[in-house]
């Protein structure tokens, strides 16, 4: 539908069946996706997530965070609000998720062309 800098966005089928949703996704192969309000990892194992810390930009690595129970169901780590809006502002967002057999998986990206392509989204998407 339209890509800007390392990210594009697209329209996809809601598993529902409740229409279609909007979703930003790097161009790079990547977990992680924004929907609506927020960032999600998804594709992980569900009921398998240990723990999990996030960087944006040269920031410090935030403190390590344990997946709600609705995380743990969905199989996917869940970040929105002020966490979102300073990811939107970064130009780098990395995570590291630890998994309940002590294994990591590291995702890191690029966020240029992020903030423009989702700003662009609301009348893309309407």
């Amino acid at each position: 539908m339209a890509s800007e800098g390392d990210w594009v966005l697209k329209k996809t089928d809601r598993p529902s069946g409740g229409g279609t949703a909007c979703i930003l996704a790097p161009k790079s192969l990547s977990r992680i996706q924004i929907v609506g309000d927020r960032l999600e990892v998804t594709g992980l194992p569900r009921n398998s997530l240990f723990n999990y810390q996030y960087r944006i930009d040269d920031e410090p690595v935030s403190n390590i965070m344990f997946p709600t129970a609705q995380m743990q169901e969905a199989g996917a780590i869940s970040l929105h609000g002020d966490v979102l809006e300073r990811i939107l502002n970064g130009r780098r967002f990395s995570i590291r998720l630890l998994d309940k057999w002590h294994e990591a998986v590291t995702e890191d990206i690029s966020l240029a062309g992020l903030r423009s392509l989702r700003g662009k989204s609301a009348t893309i998407c309407e």
